[in-house]
């Protein structure tokens, strides 16, 4: 006969429902998937040579993991704006695709910089449990977007070791002192 003992604390706080989705946030959450199964598509093409029979294979899967990132992209912008705490993962898509579309080093390092420069534009701001979900998300994306710079074709743009970037002072349009 077994013997019925809680293992949670009864202190522990119960499921939150107060986190539902939008389209966005659904959107976002299919472009995430996307993003890794593209990462995962274009690492297959490192190990790839000319002479080897499935290269053909796996360059069609990674140019069909692309469109399906940028067409998930496409449809995340045109999906509605329900809450505030959608524009950061509006944002974190528009960066993924100037990514994906950058062509050289300097466009790399900005876009890698923007985060960084630009925190409340691309952070939730609050502590209800909707900030926290979207902001989980985010982090969850950043490493995606980390990865997708630690592949052959950009790490001749940008330092693997070094993708926190500082921004290039020079670059920044500061109002003159009245």
């Amino acid at each position: 006969m077994a013997i019925h003992t809680p293992i949670t604390a009864s202190d522990f706080p119960e499921a939150n429902s107060a986190f539902t989705h939008t389209p966005i946030t659904i959107g976002f959450t299919t472009l995430m998937r996307d993003l890794a199964d593209y990462i995962e598509a274009e690492r297959d093409l490192e190990h790839c040579g000319s002479w080897d029979p499935a290269c053909d294979a796996w360059i069609r899967d990674a140019e069909r993991a692309r469109v399906r990132v940028l067409d998930g992209i496409t449809a995340l912008r045109a999906a509605p704006t329900r809450r505030r705490e959608d524009l950061p993962l509006r944002r974190y898509a528009d960066l993924a695709q100037m990514l994906i579309e950058s062509d050289s080093p300097e466009q790399v390092r900005d876009i890698l910089a923007l985060p960084g420069r630009f925190p409340d534009f691309f952070r939730c701001a609050g502590d209800g449990p909707v900030a926290r979900r979207v902001d989980l998300m985010v982090a969850g994306f950043q490493q995606h977007l980390n990865a997708l710079a630690r592949l052959p074709d950009f790490t001749g743009m940008v330092e693997a070791d070094h993708l926190a970037i500082e921004p290039d002072a020079s670059n920044l349009m500061l109002a003159p002192a009245a």
